[in-house]
């Protein structure tokens, strides 16, 4: 038993160091094939992942070949649009404030605002340039408020008086600057001026109607007569002169004068106030010669001649 046990000690020992060198060999081109495999390595899933992404951008660039995107945004918008408002970020409340003269639709139309926006991609500064850029509106802001609100606040510039230029006619601030043409009755209100550079004394003009408040609901235009005084034209078509200076006492007196004589009421064209001390009369052509026939008559009854 002794000497067998020897001998395979022995063999084992004599076999140990090739067969060592043989395992670490196997072991070390082992791990350099792992080495090598490693690198390259494709997990699990990555296949189909790209499959999916090859699948997903062939329809995304057929949408587009095809001229589907240019349907799609006419019925619903942009694409980001359309995902913000799936989200809830669709804009439902639009609240307008500071609107005297345009109504809330009006002031939203001329915003341009789409129905299709959503909040998230909405560009306010874009908004409020196009507000500004609309006559009767000197100032806006524009405020999102997250989810799906949004507030327009406006200031207007205030429509103070018409303003006619050559057959061009005009609605005009306080100050003179024309806000938009005149094609709505709403403003037939206004006071009504007539001539080059009327438009910058509307202020004065008014002024001169509260002078009289009486008659200024009788007047329909005010002239401005060489950029120095003003002539005023009843409705019934007669003219009052006025003068450069003093053209309120120049009013006073002649209401006062209209009241016990009605003036106006008579076959007149025009009544001239310039002189401080009489009022000149310019009749009709049929009243100025029933005028002459009565002066003519008197002449020659007196012994005259005519």
């Amino acid at each position: 038993m002794d000497g067998a046990g020897r001998l395979t000690r022995s063999v084992k020992s004599w076999l140990g160091k090739p067969a060592e060198a043989i395992a670490l060999y196997r072991a070390s081109r082992a791990a350099q094939r792992r080495a090598r495999h490693g690198r390259f390595h494709i997990r699990r899933g990555i296949g189909s992942s790209l499959a999916l992404l090859f699948l997903a951008g062939s329809g995304i660039a057929g949408f587009f070949i095809g001229g589907h995107d240019a349907a799609f945004r006419r019925d619903y918008g942009t694409i980001p649009d359309a995902i913000a408002r799936a989200f809830g970020f669709g804009i439902q409340q639009i609240a307008v404030d500071g609107a005297t003269e345009l109504t809330r639709d009006e002031v939203i139309a001329l915003s341009g605002l789409d129905p299709r926006a959503s909040l998230p991609f909405l560009d306010p500064k874009e908004l409020q340039e196009k507000l500004a850029r609309v006559p009767l509106i000197a100032e806006a802001a524009i405020t999102k408020l997250y989810p799906d609100r949004l507030r327009i606040d406006i200031r207007e510039r205030v429509p103070y008086a018409i303003w006619q230029l050559d057959g061009d006619v005009k609605v005009v601030a306080v100050d003179g600057t024309p806000i938009e043409p005149f094609n709505d009755a709403r403003f037939l209100r206004l006071p009504h001026v007539v001539g080059k550079d009327a438009n910058l004394r509307v202020k004065d003009y008014a002024t001169l109607l509260e002078a009289v408040p009486e008659l200024g609901a009788r007047v329909r235009a005010g002239t401005l007569v060489a950029g120095r005084r003003w002539d005023l034209k009843l409705l019934n078509g007669v003219d009052l002169k006025l003068p450069e200076e003093d053209a309120d006492e120049a009013l006073r007196r002649f209401w006062a004068l209209e009241k016990e004589h009605k003036l106006s009421e008579r076959a007149v064209l025009a009544i001239d106030l310039r002189l401080p001390d009489r009022i000149a009369l310019r009749l009709t052509e049929e009243a100025a010669a029933q005028h002459a026939e009565s002066v003519a008559a008197r002449i020659k009854k007196l012994g005259g001649r005519v």
